[in-house]
């Protein structure tokens, strides 16, 4: 009763809005730390240069200006190159060991578990996965550029203490961070970090190169009064730097500050267990270790984990008993020693979930009445998606365990469930790869072939986070035989359509350089067309005897918050509804702001649903427009907890 009473008085939607305009508000303060910076090197310069006569000359504003921003800008781009490994840098920095897929050890499968649970049930692929060995403090972080490159990590100490339930709070807490764009929002904030530091360290390279190459003889011949200056200049721009550095740090760890707040909002959210994180919370209260983490270089992304890593001036976090109260009131610090130094991790697994038939039960599924879908996972999606992977047969869950079964399992979905095209493809692949490959996909195809329509993708995304253990040459052989066995009909379905898409924008950062995606459209209008021709298709693909597909049309223009006649949008026919335009349409909207993604996936999914049934095609083709868009959606096992 206690428990429900105080989950109900929290407004976590309430604390997530507050939050995000609180980090809005010291967004712009940071702004201003930088205006100061200018302004105070524009003083500095003036007062040098007029010999002190005066602190303000207009003429030299242009030129300190563009120095220090120049510098700054170095500096940022200095600190993110540091970065460009992704989340796996970041955790092999901090000590962190990779995590195999096929481990056994008890703990380490139970974190893979969760963690597959949570990117399936929030749409996102899967991480990297680390554990900091040696470290006996309860703590973990995620981190990345995007959900390209994403790892997560916890220390050995979580592994040892904390209960599945414990975990799976501490696992969402750092999937709310994922989803609410915390990682590329910390790698920007250590950029500006390194920029401002850049300040500072111009200033002591000034002054040290001037003290060196002073000379007697050269102030003698009247040189003295250029020297000082440049001490001056150099003594000024440490001053301004490490003062700045001083500001930026502390605007730093109060964006940190209130990102943690959303992040612990959020886990509640998704899995609607408070007392999951707040347990974790409190065994790192009780616990000896707390959340220390020893590793040197882990001091530079203190701000990037669950708990304070660090003793600081500048707390990244916010104190645990404020957190842990936030999530449960009658918390007491007092009797925090209770909880034990160890607690001991659940059994591997999970009772009473439903079975796999009763999740999916063939090639559509019912819908309600849908509103916005969540941003995140929800408690039923995670509870479905743990029934889906603990009934998934027994030889596919241990094929996705290695690089070897995880190729023979993506061979075998993309031969295809019709037996007559099946026996060509499957001649031909006997020629494109080794025997034993051969072998296992064989031995494989029965099982898959009883997965329910709608679990191959989730199976294949699952495959998908033990290929990147691949060797490039592995990887160069696998791209090649998986598209030749799709170009071997000369004909693409959707499903293979979904899952190349899915295969090579997950798979191709790991393995090579990959340009970075630039925002090239700022307005709706610009794309309208690109957004109009995805909703045809969803449209067209509704099978519904009771279906109108140009309503569906019109119910998904309506929620793109567009006049769609005004922007030029008509109901393709079904011949203009090609996945080759569809592929180039995704790939100009990938071009667009995340908010104008969102927009457009959220009308698509209107327009699937509108019918009240969800076809697997549909399905499919919905799952490629996220997916390509980047913006995670929850699987179709969950959106039965967004009908309203």
């Amino acid at each position: 009763m206690g428990r429900s009473s105080s989950l109900s008085s929290m407004n976590f939607h309430e604390r997530q809005l507050r939050a995000r305009r609180n980090t809005g508000r010291l967004l712009v303060l940071y702004a201003f730390g930088v205006a100061g910076i200018v302004l105070s090197v524009q003083a500095l310069a003036s007062a040098i240069l007029a010999r002190g006569e005066q602190l303000w000359d207009a003429r030299f504003l242009p030129y300190s200006a563009a120095g220090t921003l120049a510098v700054i800008g170095i500096g940022i781009v200095v600190g993110r190159l540091q970065l460009t490994g992704g989340g796996r840098a970041v955790a092999e920095a901090c000590g962190g060991r990779p995590v195999s897929p096929g481990t056994r050890d008890p703990g380490e499968r139970r974190f893979l578990n969760v963690v597959e649970e949570m990117a399936i049930a929030s749409g996102v692929p899967l991480p990297e996965m680390f554990v900091l060995e040696g470290e006996s403090g309860i703590n973990a972080f995620a981190a990345g550029h995007t959900t390209d490159d994403y790892a997560v990590a916890v220390s050995r100490g979580g592994l040892e203490r904390l209960t599945r339930d414990e975990l799976q709070g501490v696992v969402a807490h750092e999937f709310s961070h994922i989803l609410n764009g915390d990682m590329l929002r910390n790698i920007r904030l250590t950029g500006w970090l390194y920029g401002i530091l850049g300040i500072a360290v111009t200033g002591r390279i000034l002054f040290e190169a001037t003290a060196r190459s002073d000379d007697r003889p050269r102030r003698r011949e009247g040189n003295g009064n250029g020297t000082v200056a440049l001490l001056a200049l150099g003594l000024g721009l440490m001053a301004i730097g490490w003062i700045g550095q001083i500001f930026a740090r502390a605007v730093q760890a109060a964006i940190s500050r209130q990102r943690e707040h959303l992040a612990d909002a959020s886990a509640v959210q998704f899995t609607r267990n408070p007392a999951g994180i707040a347990g974790a919370l409190k065994k790192i209260a009780g616990h000896a270790g707390r959340s220390t983490i020893a590793h040197p270089r882990a001091a530079a992304f203190s701000h990037m984990f669950f708990a304070s890593a660090f003793d600081s001036l500048f707390a990244t976090h916010p104190p645990l008993e404020e957190r842990i109260r936030l999530l449960d009131p009658s918390f007491n610090p007092e009797i925090a020693a209770l909880v034990g130094p160890d607690g001991a991790g659940d059994a591997v697994g999970s009772n009473g979930v439903a079975g796999l038939a009763g999740i999916a039960g063939g090639g559509a599924i019912a819908l309600g009445r849908l509103g916005r879908l969540p941003a995140g996972p929800t408690a039923s999606g995670m509870r479905a998606t743990r029934g889906l992977l603990a009934s998934l047969p027994e030889d596919v869950a241990q094929a996705v365990q290695d690089p070897f079964g995880a190729s023979a399992v993506i061979h075998g979905l993309l031969l295809g469930r019709d037996e007559h095209a099946r026996e060509a493809r499957r001649g031909d692949l006997a020629a494109w790869i080794a025997p034993g490959l051969d072998l296992e996909v064989r031995r494989l195809l029965p099982s898959l072939d009883g997965l329910p329509p709608m679990a191959r993708l989730p199976v294949a995304a699952l495959a998908t986070g033990s290929l990147l253990h691949l060797s490039a040459s592995q990887y160069t052989e696998f791209c090649r035989t998986t598209e030749a066995l799709v170009a071997a009909d000369r004909q693409v379905d959707l499903f293979e359509f979904a899952l190349q898409r899915n295969l090579r924008r997950h798979m191709a950062p790991h393995f090579g350089a990959v340009p970075r995606r630039v925002v090239r459209h700022h307005h709706l209008a610009e794309v309208a067309a690109d957004g109009g021709l995805l909703l045809s298709c969803l449209a067209r693909l509704g099978t519904s005897s009771t279906s109108d597909p140009e309503a569906a049309f019109v119910c998904g223009v309506d929620h793109l918050g567009l006049d769609g006649s005004e922007v030029g949008l008509r109901f393709l026919a079904l011949e203009e509804c090609g996945l080759v335009e569809v592929d180039s349409a995704l790939d100009r909207l990938a071009e667009a702001t995340p908010e104008i993604r969102r927009r457009v996936v959220d009308a698509a999914a209107q327009t699937v649903a509108h019918d009240g049934v969800l076809h697997e095609a549909e399905a499919e083709l919905l799952r490629a427009i996220a997916d390509g868009l980047d913006c995670p959606m929850p699987p179709w096992v969950a959106w039965e907890a967004s009908m309203d």
